[in-house]
This record gives C-alpha cells, sequence and structure tokens, in this order.
C-alpha cells in the first residue's frame, strides 16, 4: 500500500492480489502473516461476480483472520459466517500495514464503492481524517506478490 496526503485529501494506491478459488488448507499456505484487507466474491460462472465481503484484519494478520472469520466457534460474526458456509466463493488480498486508521479509511471507500453483500456501509464510516478518500487498485499479474507494490503505484 502507498499512501500520499494533498491538502486534506488522502491518495491509497492498493495492490491486490490474484484470486484464489477458498481452500481452508490452501488459504493457510497463501494468505501471510500481515495485516491487510481480504475481499471475498461468490465463485459463479460469470465475469462480474458478485462481491460478497470486505474483511480487515489487522492484529490477527491475513492467515488467522478469515481462519477466524469462517470458523463457527470463533466469529465475531456468526450471521456472515453462516451466508459464507453456504456459498462457493473467491478471495483475494491487499496488505495494509500502516495504521488501522488506515485499513478503516479503505474499507470504507470500498465498501461505499462496491456495495458487498454482506457487509452494511450504513454502520461503517471512516476514520474522519481527510476531507476525501481517492483509491487506485491494481491488479497484480501472478509472478508478482502484494508484499511489494511496483515503484508505479502513484
Amino acid at each position: 500500500m502507498k499512501k500520499s496526503l494533498n491538502n486534506d485529501d488522502v491518495f491509497y494506491t492498493i495492490a491486490w492480489s490474484r484470486t484464489f478459488r477458498y481452500d481452508k488448507h490452501e488459504a493457510g499456505r497463501v494468505l501471510p502473516e500481515l495485516s491487510g484487507i481480504i475481499h471475498l466474491e461468490e465463485d459463479v460462472p460469470r465475469e462480474d461476480k458478485p462481491c460478497l465481503l470486505y474483511y480487515g484484519c489487522w492484529r490477527e494478520g491475513l492467515r488467522l483472520g478469515l481462519k477466524n472469520l469462517l470458523d463457527p466457534y470463533f466469529t465475531k460474526f456468526p450471521e456472515v459466517t453462516r451466508q459464507l458456509h453456504a456459498k462457493k466463493f473467491l478471495y483475494r488480498y491487499t496488505v495494509v500495514d500502516s495504521s488501522p486508521a488506515d485499513m478503516r479509511d479503505l474499507l470504507y471507500w470500498l465498501i461505499q464503492n462496491y456495495g458487498p453483500l454482506l457487509n452494511n456501509p450504513v454502520d461503517f464510516t471512516d476514520s474522519r481524517r481527510y476531507e476525501n478518500i481517492f483509491v487506485k487498485e491494481m491488479e497484480l499479474r501472478e509472478d508478482e506478490v502484494v508484499e511489494r507494490l511496483p515503484k508505479t503505484g502513484l
């Protein structure tokens, strides 16, 4: 993730990993133990896959965050977990390692712009530090990793 400020506006650049079909064993190998955001979308045979959820993992990291979200005994969101278990889904992630407030701003922007089915946009606010939030999203190729954002970011 890259961040720059201009007056009261903030500009973020995030790089999404490639998309993976969810398998709990493979996710444990793929996801890093870094803080970040996970994007879940329904695995359906069409181009515009429904966006299901954006989930921020700060303290526990991406690997443990997704595991705990989907574990019915540990989840803080049992209704979301129940709905996810009823679907096949894909996931991708981006590392956000600057601050929880930056993650909140990014989650706010993503939820407001994409309207995921399982996030409640009414209850989610930004950090209120900036007048406007702008986000540039990058899709990385197969051989690139999210943990190192290319220099062409901002």
